[in-house]
């Protein structure tokens, strides 16, 4: 029988095919409504975080550094900070762990191997020469090429007539384990071998102890641990991939704040009630060092000079305003370091070795404003140490074995 429109049945299942089209448009409608608000909403929380972070990733600044170029700071400083930022990128390197990144700029240049340039100087196959190795500090944050320590040091030899090279192979937050391990690579890589290795270090070797609360560790032990020991999940399959995201960084560091200030306490409690024996093993650690260093230069046949720089904390140098904010600002980020320093410097100078020389308070006697950080010097406090330490090298150029073959060589005239 054929059916009609009248038919009761035939109108019930059109108008319920009807309904179930008109539901379903209406939720895929309001479903990618609400998934388009949800894309939107998660890319804009990504992209704030994405500023958030990036601001404070790139702010290689120290605080006081910015309050000094906004009050008076010259063209050339600005310069400088310009390029010291721009140069801070670093790379991969066999065994030290990291260098930085080639840059080729006008008041601040780094090679092709990471190593930061030094003026004054002309290295060839006959010249007399000094490696050096330190951390930032001996590299020069805070000063132009001209005015390192190295280039500085070349100077006062160019000045008085003298042929020299000296190549700076320190590096931002390096310890002297790291400096050990780069000594041990460029002797077997370099053919000219140096007359003088010279050793400048003090800060890292505390503040290591200070981040990590053992000896013998390089900057940021925890986070390289942290990301090796992930290496097999980051090739699985999952949401591993979220950890990279810029939300969930911004608010990883919003919970580390939440707890930090209960942690610092924990770890200056734990710093303070074993400062002593903490100390003790950060300077044995350097004693270490410095026999495999001077083992190495029986080998190789150079004379070795190890000395711990000036440091804000230790010193009793009369301080400027300038200088105790700069203090304040450390303590308050990191609370307890300066009494790690204090206790690591106090270890180091009991030292008696004829190669070793405490350098802590090379500047106390000093009035006017020489430090830019806890360690970092301005120009004025490189010149102070370069011709320290200037005396230093002269003393042990003059105890350096002159070799009949002229494998090495005093230092000369033109």
């Amino acid at each position: 029988m054929l059916l009609t429109k009248s038919d009761p049945t035939v109108d019930s299942r059109l108008t319920s095919n009807l309904q179930y089209k008109f539901l379903l448009r209406y939720f895929a409608a309001r479903f990618c409504v609400a998934v388009t608000l949800g894309v939107i909403l998660l890319a804009a929380v990504e992209f704030c975080s994405y500023l958030r972070y990036l601001s404070k990733a790139t702010d290689t600044l120290e605080p006081w550094v910015k309050l000094e170029l906004a009050q008076a700071g010259s063209d050339s400083e600005r310069e400088y900070w310009k390029e010291f930022v721009q140069a801070s990128k670093v790379t991969y390197h066999p065994y030290v762990l990291w260098r930085r990144a080639p840059y080729p700029g006008r008041v601040l240049s780094i090679n092709e191997d990471g190593i930061r340039r030094t003026l004054h100087t002309q290295c060839d196959d006959k010249t007399f020469t000094i490696w050096m190795f330190g951390d930032s500090v001996m590299w020069g944050a805070g000063a132009p090429d001209e005015t390192t320590i190295p280039s500085l040091i070349a100077a006062e030899y160019e000045h008085t007539g003298r042929r020299l090279c000296i190549v700076n192979y320190a590096e931002k937050g390096w310890s002297s384990t790291q400096e050990l391990i780069e000594l041990i690579e460029q002797l077997k890589l370099i053919s000219r071998k140096p007359d003088i290795v010279l050793f400048y270090d003090g800060g890292m070797e505390a503040f290591t102890l200070y981040q990590s609360g053992r000896a013998d560790m390089h900057t940021d032990y925890e986070d390289f641990k942290r990301f090796l020991d992930n290496w097999d999940d980051e090739h699985k399959p999952g949401f591993y991939y979220v950890r990279y995201t810029n939300t969930y960084r911004l608010l990883d560091r919003i919970a580390a704040k939440t707890f930090l200030h209960n942690k610092n306490d924990e770890r200056v409690a734990v710093a303070r009630a074993d400062l002593e024996a903490l100390s003790g093993s950060v300077v044995h650690n350097y004693v270490l060092n410095m026999d495999i260093v001077d083992l190495l230069a029986k080998q190789y046949r150079f004379r070795t000079v190890f000395a711990w720089y000036p440091n804000l904390a230790v010193g009793h140098k009369e301080l400027t305003p300038d200088e105790q904010q700069v203090l304040r600002v450390w303590e308050r980020q990191m609370p307890g370091l300066d009494f790690v320093y204090r206790a690591a410097y106090r270890k180091a100078r009991e030292l008696n070795r004829p190669d070793f020389l405490y350098l802590g308070d090379l500047l106390d006697d000093q009035k006017g404003s020489l430090y830019l950080g806890i360690s970092h010097l301005k120009p004025e406090g490189n010149k102070i140490v370069a011709d320290r330490l200037f005396d230093i090298l002269e003393n042990a150029a003059s105890r350096a074995t002159v070799h009949a073959s002229g494998s090495h060589s005093s230092i000369g005239g033109n």
